[in-house]
């Protein structure tokens, strides 16, 4: 198994840090937030599926092609949960979990990347699967799941540096820092798929696929319980963010240039309700424009309180605005506007919760398939003892 130490003697690992450099480029030169960058790496996750089922097709002939549609099916579920990890990572004008407008939008600004990645992940199966015939060495079940390893550690790492970033209101370095350990993170998984040059890789039996299953049960619980803890630590930073708008920025009298109720229908065809306001104010001498929403909500109550809040705030009108000293463009109601802009911090704790229940379900049926497995395997007279 390669190392870091041994990058140098892989080829294939420039086009790695290459297409994992785009993002560098994008925060530097064309502005990227972290939502952004964040979804260059969900992207990915489809690049990887895809080789993946390349490589089950290579391996085990067109018969695996009736298994194809369960192993998209499992990362289908797997890349819902994540897209909802990355989504509030940004504003959003609605449109439920999966705001369309959200979405083109990301594509639109990162399609570029997406391109890198297919070329990259590409050039690793021409060359290293098929070239240098991984796939003579390797079986099915191994394939279904080399990927999971790869992903998990890749997006736990990502996500957490990502939500990290965020409680700091995401610096450009900070940006930057976090595409670096992407690099690093990914090029550790390209090499641990490959055998070292002086290597000699013995030959070892396929684990059964109850094994397989039981592993990929416990990588997924794990995930979802990583998921819940990283909801619960940003329901706390935003308890802390609310706390600090209030505390520590400063309040002016903002002149209202447009404000209004936006209605937007997701896939589900369900209405969401968001307010967006334009504020012309004045900092240290100097005229500022900046734009405001709200968070998403299909509450009636609080739909009919945004109405009304819009209709006493016509074109004209004054408003109290708090603004970031350190960027006087960004601004928030923070207290001022929770009638129309209620915390999210109950229902992100409440999120969180479901996400860790069903995640500790899976690794306690993971567990308990695999000691039932192993008592099976067991003499009777010691079956007892491992149960």
């Amino acid at each position: 198994m390669a190392t870091l130490t041994d990058v140098h003697r892989f080829p294939t690992a420039i086009p790695v840090i290459v297409a994992n450099s785009v993002p560098i480029i994008g925060v530097l030169a064309f502005g990227w937030d972290l939502r952004s960058i964040m979804f260059v790496y969900w992207l990915e996750t489809t690049v990887v599926v895809f080789y993946s089922a390349l490589k089950v097709v290579t391996v085990g002939g067109p018969i695996t092609l009736f298994w194809i549609p369960g192993h998209l099916a499992f990362f289908g579920v797997f890349m819902s949960f994540h897209l909802m990890m990355i989504l509030p990572l940004g504003p959003s004008p609605g449109g439920g979990l999966f705001p369309p407008e959200v979405i083109r939008e990301l594509f639109h600004r990162t399609w570029s990347a997406g391109v890198g990645l297919v070329v990259s992940h590409g050039i690793s199966f021409v060359v290293n699967f098929l070239g240098n015939g991984e796939y003579r060495h390797t079986t099915v079940n191994a394939q279904i799941a080399a990927p999971w390893k790869r992903l998990l550690v890749m997006h736990v790492t990502t996500m957490a540096g990502a939500w990290s970033v965020m409680l700091f209101d995401a610096p450009v370095g900070a940006l930057v820092t976090l595409a670096v350990l992407k690099i690093v993170v990914d090029l550790h998984g390209h090499l641990r798929e490959r055998a070292a040059p002086a290597d000699v890789t013995p030959s070892r039996p396929s684990p059964a696929p109850a094994a397989k299953l039981d592993g990929m049960l416990g990588l997924l619980g794990a995930f979802l319980v990583f998921c819940g803890v990283i909801l619960a630590a940003g329901s706390g930073g935003q308890a802390y963010r609310e706390s600090r708008i209030t505390s520590r920025w400063p309040t002016v009298n903002a002149e209202v240039i447009e404000c209004r109720v936006r209605d937007a229908v997701d896939t589900a065809r369900e209405v969401s309700h968001v307010v967006r306001c334009r504020f012309r104010y004045d900092v240290a001498g100097v005229q500022r424009v900046a734009a405001y929403s709200t968070h998403s909500t299909r509450d009636p109550e609080t739909v009919a309180r945004m109405r009304r809040w819009v209709a006493l705030h016509r074109s004209g009108t004054v408003q109290p605005i708090h603004f970031d000293p350190s960027n006087p463009s960004r601004v928030s109601l923070g207290e001022l506007g929770e009638r129309i802009d209620p915390p999210m911090v109950a229902q992100t704790l409440t999120a969180a919760g479901g996400f860790a229940g069903v995640g500790t379900l899976l690794l306690v049926l993971a567990r308990w398939r695999s000691r039932h497995a192993l008592a099976c395997q067991l003499p009777p007279d010691r079956a007892s003892v491992a149960s």
